[in-house]
């Protein structure tokens, strides 16, 4: 997931382009229609519902993938861990996720997030319903149970065609997961999001992700600030997460911003 500062200098050399073309298209989107408002695209699921969650559980937590297969897993208590599935990509498997996912299992929350991307090749829904489709084969591999979370992980490092059919892939990612039993959320940067999606509201939980902080402490702050305050997606984040610097190790941390209702599950 940490994937997205290795392209920091490309993000930088477009940022500021995109923060034109979202002022204009902002203020072109407040005046179209004789002053109306355009509703934004929406990517999620119409009336979501989150599921129950009994109980309560400490509010930070981890999250570890392939890039993490040689680093030692946190002894330290957190409240939940999210775990990658891929490599890196749609269609390929963390090769240490066994071993991860046991280590999730001894804290009080889980969950699964997957690489999503679209070259553009076939249709978009054809695209997304495949994505999803290897997901759950990949899910009932390792003997997990439908009822787990699977955040879609939204980033510039995997291909993208252009917004309209990323907003289509996504949607149909979505709605073959939570079919098949799973609640769904998306994580990404605001910068990666709006060129992905021309910055489409979402209907389903969001984390964010906010950067690198020598500071754990300074991280722990400012993803508390980031809690209250909408995002990407047009609404608050459910999960912040920050990469926090503990010793030589740099390390993924998140905070739950309320409810774990629908974010993580039981082991």
């Amino acid at each position: 997931m940490r994937r997205f500062f290795g392209c920091a200098v490309t993000v930088l050399a477009l940022s500021g382009f995109s923060l034109i073309a979202y002022l204009g298209m902002q203020a072109w989107l407040e005046t179209t229609g004789g002053g109306s408002t355009v509703s934004s695209p929406i990517v999620g699921i119409k009336n979501y519902q989150v599921p129950n969650f009994v109980g309560e559980i400490d509010n930070g937590g981890y999250d570890v993938s392939f890039p993490q297969c040689h680093q030692e897993l946190s002894k330290r208590f957190v409240g939940f861990t999210i775990i990658g599935l891929n490599n890196g990509r749609p269609y390929t498997t963390n090769p240490c996720f066994a071993k991860q996912w046991a280590w999730a299992n001894t804290h009080s929350a889980r969950a699964i997030y997957i690489n999503v991307s679209d070259p553009g090749s076939g249709t978009a829904r054809a695209r997304g319903a495949a994505i999803a489709k290897d997901t759950i084969a990949q899910i009932k591999g390792f003997n997990i149970a439908n009822d787990v979370p699977v955040w879609l992980d939204i980033e510039l490092n995997n291909d993208w065609t252009n917004a309209n059919r990323s907003i289509v892939v996504l949607n149909e990612v979505m709605r073959v997961l939570h079919k098949s039993g799973h609640p769904v959320g998306i994580y990404s940067v605001p910068v990666h999001w709006f060129s992905i999606t021309l910055s489409a509201d979402v209907s389903v939980p969001t984390w964010l992700a906010l950067g690198k902080y020598s500071e754990v402490a300074k991280g722990v702050a400012d993803a508390k600030r980031a809690c209250t305050r909408a995002n990407f997606g047009g609404r608050q984040p459910a999960i912040v997460q920050f990469v926090g610097k503990t010793g030589d190790i740099w390390t993924d941390r998140n905070i739950l911003c309320g409810s774990p209702a629908g974010l993580v599950s039981r082991p």
